[in-house]
């Protein structure tokens, strides 16, 4: 591959070993491939703060997609103003009131480093390590902020309402969302709501807009829904051998290793023809 290709890859359950660490043989061959002049991108739900320790292990200085694609940021560049795709105040306010109050067990806002919490969020490190590394502030059930938010995320009961409420949901053409159960193992379900304007996808394509690389040069790597769309419309989308089934369903395109195994390295390898030792 003699062209100079963007290179986004998510980071839990993808380039990371765990919650804190890069993959060994995943960073080098980023870093490998970086020296080489190919764009590495970081695209990840997180926010600028729990980006940037990777950012800086790999020596990057390309802008990234954060927050699932609500912001993107020039991490190189303390203190710069990212582009924002925020759902609105008003917007949030009408998203959230179809929500019965009893049924929300937590909730957080995040809008680039700031974190608004309800809730306890102790049974799930990454969220802990949201609120420790971002400026979090707490707030009642009952005195939601009203602000503009790149992310709402919240856990609610699994009661006979919540199909309910995810078909209302699915009517609003002004948001995207995607959901789960909880991975707590309490009967509950996991949704994140943005603006329909944020993706990973739209966020990658804007910085490969920056740099003038084609779309038929972008590859992309994740293992969540919320990385379906840019695993879909690049023209090399791959999904982790232990990313969701239904995703690898949906994309086909599946690495042959898991995230600590090194697949986004070893898949990265195989297509740039690098050597096996970086």
């Amino acid at each position: 591959m003699d062209r100079v290709h963007l290179i986004a890859i998510d980071l839990d359950f993808t380039a990371l070993d765990n919650l804190y660490e890069l993959n060994d043989i995943t960073a080098g061959v980023l870093k490998k491939l970086a020296e080489l002049g190919h764009k590495v991108v970081i695209a990840t739900a997180r926010p600028p703060s729990m980006t940037l320790p990777h950012y800086r292990r790999l020596e990057l200085d390309t802008l990234a997609v954060l927050c699932n694609g609500a912001d993107v940021v020039d991490l190189s560049k303390e203190g710069s103003v990212p582009e924002t795709r925020y759902l609105s105040a008003p917007e949030l306010e009408k998203v959230l009131s179809i929500f019965p109050i009893d049924i929300i067990d937590k909730m957080g806002l995040e809008r680039h480093d700031d974190v608004y919490v309800y809730g306890d969020m102790s049974e799930s490190d990454y969220h802990m390590e949201l609120i420790e590394q971002t400026n979090s502030q707490f707030f009642d059930i009952g005195d939601i902020p009203k602000i503009d938010v790149g992310r709402v995320f919240l856990w609610i009961k699994n009661v006979p309402e919540a199909a309910g409420i995810i078909g209302q949901l699915e009517k609003m053409d002004n948001i995207s969302f995607y959901y789960r159960k909880a991975r707590s193992g309490k009967d509950q379900i996991y949704i994140s709501i943005q603006s329909i304007l944020a993706n990973k996808w739209y966020g990658v394509m804007k910085v490969a807009e920056h740099y003038g690389i084609a779309r038929e040069n972008i590859i992309t790597f994740g293992d969540e829904i919320n990385d379906k769309m840019m695993l879909e419309k690049a023209e090399l989308g791959f999904v982790m051998k232990n990313g969701r089934d239904e995703l690898k369903r949906q994309i086909g395109n599946i690495t042959r290793y898991t995230n600590i195994e090194g697949g986004v390295g070893r898949e990265l390898i195989r297509l740039f023809n690098l050597p096996d030792k970086i």
